[in-house]
């Protein structure tokens, strides 16, 4: 319940219960001899005489039920004035001081929060350290993690803030609370009234266009991740360890986007809980599966990790990613314990620990840059602006399927691996034009193995896209039913449709022009 309703609540029944103490004053005095008492006026007249203390004496009760009564209010007046000045001061600090600094920051760009807590203390913390004169508001304080100057705690609804900031624009709504539907359902109404929202929670589809913006802390932990520990030229041999929604998030992330050129082969070692990935995504675990030499390997065990000893000593990265950290420093300890390994092992953390190479706590993954990921969006939709040029009928980004939204997504992903390829530097997390410019520099001068090289790697690419999405091949397309004649090995295409790939490299170029 917010503050401006339970407010309201105890006002009605302050006001009830005056009522109800008036209405008894005048029922017990009206009929009895010598009373002063006759009328809803002299009964309000007396109260108010009582309550503050000033006592005229032109009205008293007679009856033993009116004594009573004036006890009561008598008692009450005792109280009364420090009710009015405590009234007075929560006003004054809780809405008018605020609604004050609101107005006064109109120029200032102003980040809402629903609420106070780890995810969106550290998304705040991040929107400073990027813009140190914005102003961070919190609907609802809750623990208070965070006090800087810049943040203020006013009792407003969506339509207030946009009232005091005379207009929608320069606000952006994060609804990151612990209660997803109720995070879900604020971010709608907040969207309704025309401000930028975004919203983790595992009730909306993930979008990156429309308002509001939903997006899941899952798929924000492993785009961090992998973006910020791409796989290096060394490493060939990957082993996840974990169960749930985390560990099969990072595993479909990691293989859609780790797909690189023809002998650069990953094997990903699974263990945790191979059942509910196999059922999700049978094409890819058919795929993968299969001991192609030419394609990346998914091996997902039944057995407990411990049980497979030479898997761990041979790895080049363990990656630890059970959804609580108990169990994962427990993994930990018992890895570096007993387990002789040369692999980078890296832990999923909710909390941050020296000496250990974690990866998805808040302070990592809940950055301004990770909630509104304004490159990859941008990047997705001119990706999109730049296919459709060449298209016989535009489509803007609001008439693709869901399909061709991810299919870009994806594609901007990647975009990043090919940058690196190209400039032989997988230290790259960052993407820029100038690192766009340059590669695409060295593809536009590439003798044709080279260009054959990239071709194969995004036809390898969008095929792994489509095969995590269970597509199949068939001779015929049939997008209902997910069947696509290009589907086979590279060496399977014509060389006009090997050609066609080209344009995803050519992109480079246009996006650095763009």
């Amino acid at each position: 319940m917010s503050r401006r309703k339970r407010n309201i609540r105890i006002a009605v029944g302050i006001i009830a219960a005056y009522a109800a103490v008036i209405a008894l004053l005048l029922i017990a005095e009206s009929g009895a001899p010598d009373s002063s008492i006759n009328s809803v006026g002299d009964a309000i007249w007396y109260s108010i005489i009582t309550l503050t203390t000033v006592g005229y004496g032109d009205i008293s009760p007679v009856t033993p039920v009116g004594k009573v009564l004036g006890i009561i209010l008598a008692l009450c007046s005792l109280g009364l004035l420090t009710a009015l000045m405590g009234i007075l001061l929560t006003f004054i600090s809780g809405q008018a001081m605020p609604r004050m600094r609101l107005k006064a920051s109109r120029n200032s760009k102003w980040y809402v929060f629903n609420e106070m807590n780890e995810y969106s203390a550290a998304l705040a913390e991040s929107v400073l350290n990027e813009d140190p004169d914005a102003r961070i508001i919190f609907c609802e304080p809750g623990e208070k993690r965070i006090s800087v100057r810049q943040i203020i705690y006013p009792d407003c609804i969506p339509e207030d803030l946009i009232y005091l900031k005379g207009g929608s624009s320069d606000i952006m709504f994060f609804c990151l609370g612990n209660d997803s539907w109720e995070s879900f359902r604020r971010a709608q109404a907040a969207a309704a009234a025309g401000i930028e929202t975004y919203c983790v929670t595992e009730f909306g589809p993930e979008e990156i266009s429309g308002n509001p913006y939903f997006f899941s802390r899952m798929e924000i932990v492993s785009r961090c991740y992998w973006r910020d520990h791409p796989l290096q030229r060394n490493e060939r041999d990957v082993v996840i360890i974990g169960s749930g929604n985390i560990a099969a998030e990072l595993l479909e992330t990691g293989l859609i986007t780790n797909v690189f050129e023809a002998g650069r082969y990953i094997t990903y070692h699974v263990f945790g809980d191979p059942e509910g990935f196999r059922k999700a995504h049978p094409v890819i675990v058919r795929t993968l599966g299969s001991g192609d030499p030419c394609d990346d390997s998914l091996i997902l065990y039944d057995e407990s990790w411990e049980d497979k000893p030479e898997i761990i000593r041979n790895a080049d990265r363990i990656i630890i990613c059970e959804n609580d950290d108990k169990t994962v420093l427990g993994i930990y300890k018992e890895l570096r314990t007993f387990f002789p390994t040369a692999a980078a092992v890296h832990v999923r953390l909710d909390s941050d620990i020296e000496q250990i190479e974690g990866f998805g706590s808040c302070s990592k993954t809940f950055t301004l840059r990770s909630i509104v990921r304004e490159d990859i969006n941008r990047l997705a939709v001119t990706l999109n602006e730049i296919y459709s040029e060449g298209q016989s009928k535009h489509r803007g980004w609001n008439d693709l399927s869901d399909h061709l939204k991810r299919s870009n997504i994806a594609a901007a992903d990647h975009m990043i691996v090919k940058v690196r390829y190209l400039l032989r530097d997988d230290s790259i997390t960052e993407l820029t034009k100038e690192d766009c410019r340059r590669a695409y520099s060295v593809f536009s001068g590439a003798d044709e193995s080279v260009r054959d090289a990239c071709r194969e790697m995004e036809h390898r690419r969008w095929m792994r896209f489509h095969e995590m999405y269970n597509w199949e091949y068939a001779p015929v397309r049939d997008d209902l039913m997910r069947r696509h004649p290009l589907i086979v090995p590279y060496t399977q295409l014509s060389k006009e449709e090997k050609e066609v790939d080209d344009y995803a490299w050519e992109m480079l170029g246009l996006v650095a022009e763009r």
